[in-house]
């Protein structure tokens, strides 16, 4: 029993010697914590010229930044937030600390702030939660002169990369909106741009400046395949969350070519220019639920109207006038994921200003080539079934005839036209969006 004892006693004397000599080798965890928040920092000061930094909240889209760090604990940065903060530079604070992982939290308010303002007047978004983007963000990974960090509350991805000194210079220069600016404008000019692919494919591109994402999109069969990445503005043109990706063509960012007036990417380092087109380079009903949801009918009319859709349009509205009630726009307001229809008539008291919607909803098909069959599929709101008697002969042709959804090009621009297929002399057009957003 003593040689036991002895050997016991002997064990324990072991391994108390072991963890004193893995804590020297190692050292506490709070020793490396703080290393590792000095590495950090030091990596962050030691960009001369500041971080290139793209975010992206969870409610979609993405924004850029530059950030100057100093020794101070002070911050100085420019994004692509708005007019403002791309041309006016804004200081605050700065610190590192450990809570969990090696943390960079932006402690006082500031550009990154406004992503998640609480009030959806601001920026839109959530009440009380804004974009659902993060102002506190965890180091994940280094990989050369990129850092990428995660948020600590909703996950918000923050790339950050070494800016160049004219790369800055630009920033500075107010190029972040220039560029914004020159793109939003070549984009109203040519809304139809593709990638031309070495299969002979069409890539057609799509740049939602609003939501701030970019699509690849090409057909497969009878079907639209679609590549997407939020997107923010750079000096430059426009740094995507994500590469994408068709076939022996990838790339993550879209360059704006100001002298030539046109967009390129980098396949392999070789230039690849986007291509505007005169017409549309994919069928229309293929981007529904994509590019656009609503089809906005105002109510005087514009280019792409029947004679029979302005009979009806126009004994509708005087029949709204004898009732005391203005005709405002109807909206066909489309789910294509659940292939719901709601269309809806906006109307108003003339003596109050009051406005009132009266809906109709309705399930759809659509073929292959784009021919869209509508029935009705719950019951209409009381304001429907009040003016019911007026919407009657509008109402007919959606529950009984067929209707294809083309592009029409006008002088304003492209307009969505619909098309009674049973009967030619019925159709009409309206604008891409709700007019009530």
């Amino acid at each position: 029993m003593k040689k036991i004892f002895y050997f016991l006693l002997f064990l324990s004397v072991v391994a108390g010697c072991r963890d004193e000599d893995d804590t020297a080798l190692l050292g506490r965890p709070e020793d490396r914590t703080r290393e590792m928040l000095a590495a950090y920092r030091a990596q962050l000061l030691d960009s001369p010229y500041g971080w290139k930094g793209y975010v992206f909240p969870g409610l979609g889209g993405g924004f850029s930044f530059l950030f100057e760090f100093s020794d101070e604990g002070r911050v100085t940065m420019l994004a692509d937030i708005n007019r403002d903060c791309a041309t006016e530079p804004y200081e605050s604070s700065f610190r590192l600390e450990a809570v969990q992982r090696p943390s960079l939290f932006f402690d006082t308010y500031s550009y990154l702030h406004i992503l998640s303002d609480p009030n959806p007047d601001t920026l839109g978004g959530v009440l009380g939660q804004g974009l659902l983007s993060d102002f506190e963000f965890a180091f994940e990974s280094t990989h050369g002169d990129t850092l990428y960090l995660k948020g600590n509350q909703h996950g918000t991805p923050l790339v950050m990369i070494k800016a160049t000194q004219a790369e800055a210079q630009e920033f500075h220069d107010g190029a972040l909106q220039t560029t914004a600016d020159a793109v939003n404008k070549y984009s109203e000019a040519n809304p139809f741009v593709y990638i031309q692919s070495n299969d002979g494919k069409r890539l057609n591109t799509s740049f939602n400046h609003d939501a701030k994402k970019f699509s690849l999109s090409f057909k497969q069969g009878d079907t639209l395949n679609i590549r997407s990445a939020p997107f923010g503005y750079t000096p430059k043109g426009l740094y995507l969350q994500r590469p994408l990706q068709y076939r022996n063509i990838v790339f993550q960012e879209v360059f704006f070519d100001a002298a030539q007036r046109t967009y390129y990417i980098l396949v392999n380092g070789t230039r690849t220019d986007l291509r505007a087109a005169a017409d549309p380079v994919l069928p229309l009903h293929l981007f529904l639920g994509v590019d656009f949801s609503v089809i906005s009918v105002p109510p005087k009319q514009i280019d792409g109207w029947s004679q029979t859709f302005k009979t009806i349009g126009d004994a509708m509205a005087n029949a709204f006038l004898n009732a005391g009630l203005g005709l405002s726009y109807m909206e066909f307001d489309f789910n294509a994921e659940n292939k719901t229809l709601n269309y809806n008539v906006y109307f108003k008291a003339l003596s109050t200003g009051q406005y009132y919607v009266a809906q109709y909803p309705y399930t759809y098909t659509k073929s292959a080539d784009g021919v869209f069959k509508f029935a009705p599929y719950d019951e209409a709101n009381g304001n429907a079934e009040y003016i019911r008697p007026v919407t009657e002969p509008l109402l007919f042709y959606f529950e009984n005839y067929r209707f294809r959804m083309e592009y029409l090009k006008t002088d304003q621009g492209y307009v969505g036209q619909m098309k009674c297929v049973e009967n030619p002399a019925m159709y009409f057009s309206g604008n891409f969006g709700s007019a009530f957003n």
